[in-house]
C-alpha cells in the first residue's frame, strides 16, 4: 500500500522530497491519533471527541492568532487616515474583519465572501471528522489508517486528472498497487479474524 502511494505521488510534477517526508510524517501521526482517538471512543461520543480535540487545536493555536491580531492592530494604530499603514495582507484581512468579507472570485464568475468559504470549510471539516470518529468506532485504528492510505492515493489521482497532469505508467501501477493491497489486507484481516 505504501509502495503504491510512493509510485503515486512520484508521477506529480511538482514532486518534492521535503513535502513527501512532511506527508509520510503526518500520516505517522494520524496513526498515533486513530489509536488515541480509539481509545478515546470508549468513554466519550464522536462529537464529545470532536469538540475536546477542538478546544485543544484552539488553544495550541491562540498564540499564533494573538500575534497576527496584535500585528493587525499596531498596522491599524500606525495608519494615519488612510491604509498607509497596511499592506496589501493586512488591508485584505482589516476589510474583512470589518466589512464582512472580502469577495473573492470563483471559478464560475460568482462572488463569495470570505466568511461564507471559511463557514462552508468550518462545517465540511467539522462533519469529516465526526464521520471520521464515527467510522473509527466501527473499525480498528490500523484499518482506519489503510482506508486514509487509500484516500490519499484517490486524492493525488484526483489532483492529477483535475489539474490534466500527465498520466505516467508509474502512477497506474502506484494506485492498483494501492487498492489491491486494501483489499488485500482486509482478505487477510478477514481470514485471521475467523
Amino acid at each position: 500500500v505504501v509502495a503504491g502511494l510512493v509510485l503515486c505521488s512520484k508521477s506529480e510534477l511538482r514532486f518534492d522530497t521535503i513535502g513527501f517526508l512532511a506527508a509520510v510524517t503526518n500520516n505517522c501521526a494520524d496513526c498515533v491519533q486513530n489509536v488515541m482517538s480509539k481509545r478515546m471512543l470508549a468513554h466519550m461520543r464522536p462529537t464529545q471527541l470532536q469538540f475536546y480535540t477542538s478546544v485543544a487545536a484552539l488553544v495550541l493555536q491562540s498564540p499564533w492568532v494573538l500575534k497576527d491580531v496584535g500585528h493587525l492592530i499596531k498596522s491599524i494604530g500606525s495608519s494615519s487616515g488612510g491604509s498607509g499603514g497596511f499592506d496589501t495582507d493586512d488591508e485584505a484581512l482589516y476589510a474583512a474583519l470589518k466589512g464582512g468579507g472580502t469577495p473573492i472570485d470563483s471559478h464560475d464568475g460568482t462572488e463569495m465572501a470570505l466568511w461564507k468559504l471559511l463557514l462552508i470549510d468550518a462545517i465540511f471539516y467539522h462533519l469529516q471528522s465526526v464521520s471520521a470518529y464515527c467510522t473509527m468506532g466501527c473499525m480498528s485504528p490500523v484499518s482506519q489508517s489503510v482506508a486514509n492510505t487509500l484516500k490519499r492515493a484517490l486524492l493525488v489521482w484526483a489532483s492529477i486528472l483535475y489539474f490534466h497532469n500527465p498520466i505516467t505508467n508509474s502512477g497506474i501501477l502506484g494506485i492498483l498497487m494501492v487498492v489491491s493491497g486494501v483489499f488485500l489486507y482486509n482478505h487477510v484481516r478477514r481470514i485471521h479474524q475467523s
